[in-house]
This record gives C-alpha cells, structure tokens and sequence, in this order.
C-alpha cells in the first residue's frame, strides 16, 4: 500500500508540486509520462502494490491510474458529478453532465469522505507494509494520523524526505525517494538483484 500527499506528484511525473491550484496541478500533468509514474502503474497492475491512499483533491493520480487503484479521500476539483443523475465526468469533458443534461459540480470536499476514509483506513491496517511520501512540512494532518494508526497494525515506512515532524516515532526510515521504491519493487518482481 501507498499512502500519498500531494507532494507526491512531483517525485513521480517531474511537476512543481508548489503549484498552488490542484486544477493547474492536473492539467500541467495531463498527457505527461514519466518514469516513475510508469513504474507505479506496473506494480499497480501486477498486485505488488495493492492500493493508494491518496490525500489530495487534484485528481491526477485517479485520473491517470484509474478509480480502481486510488482513493482519493477528499475526492477531486477535476472530476464533475451530475446534481441530478449522480453520473460522474472529468473536467475536459465539459461542465454539464453528458448523460441527462444538467449541471455538475466539482466532485471533491473540504473534508475527507466518510465511506472512503473508512475503506481507506481498512486498506492501511490490513495492508502487509505502508509506505508513505509527499505528505509535506509540516506533513497533512490526515496522512500523519493514518501513518500513526496503520503503524499499530503493519509496518510503515517514511520515504525521503521524511516530515520533521514525523521522526523519532518509531517509523521506519530506509532513506529511499518514492521513485527508488518502486524501481526496487519492479526488479524484485523481475527476478534482478533486490
């Protein structure tokens, strides 16, 4: 399991995580390949990472990986939902709905959804290792509180850089970047030197 911030993106897609807009966030990665996203994607698909926990509303990793392997918990400011039919689009499709016509709205929240914490917060104590990145400094207050509570149930593990807040709490700390994880992961999946 994965447990993303926002700082995550520009590890993996080679973006300024400092822009300020999720919606520039997701548009300057939309259409962009990047290694790391690429390994992501591979260890999505072959099970060695089973899910992401993902802790921001700019709907790049849903978009990009599918609805499938991501929870986004706070949902995205680039997906719309039907007000009416309950269907949901993304953005560049347009702001009204293609299905019945009416307007959407944008699909994310201030506050994390309750049904997709709750699976959220299964996903990571059931999970066999967590490993956490792109949280921030000071890290998001939600990552850190889910970081500390799956850490009572299943190894977790702070990748580079680690918040300063979270150290000397007992979390592992291999002193790998996101990237190096899961080129570690693919050779492992591939029989090459772990």
């Amino acid at each position: 399991m994965l447990l993303l911030g926002p700082g995550s993106l520009g590890e993996l897609l080679g973006l300024d995580a400092a822009l300020a807009e999720p919606l520039d966030l997701y548009n300057a990665a939309r259409g962009r390949t990047r290694r790391g996203l690429e390994l992501l994607r591979a260890a999505l698909e072959r099970g060695v990472v089973r899910r992401v926990v993902y802790l921001s509303v700019d709907g790049v990793l849903p978009r990009l990986l599918g609805g499938e392997h991501v929870l986004d918990v706070y949902g995205s400011a680039s997906r719309m939902r039907c007000t009416r039919c309950g269907r949901k689009w993304w953005l560049e499709e347009g702001t009204v709905c293609p299905g019945c016509g009416a307007p959407g709205q944008r699909d994310y929240q201030d506050a994390p959804r309750s049904r997709l914490l709750g699976e959220a917060i299964y996903e990571l104590t059931t999970a066999g290792t967590v490993a956490v990145h792109g949280l921030g400094e000071p890290p998001l207050a939600l990552g850190a509180v889910l970081a500390l509570a799956a850490s009572r149930f299943t190894r977790v593990v702070l990748l580079e850089p680690v918040p300063q807040q979270l150290r000397g709490l007992g979390l592992e700390e291999p002193g790998k970047n996101l990237v190096e994880l899961l080129e570690e992961l693919a050779a492992l999946q591939s029989g090459g030197p772990s």
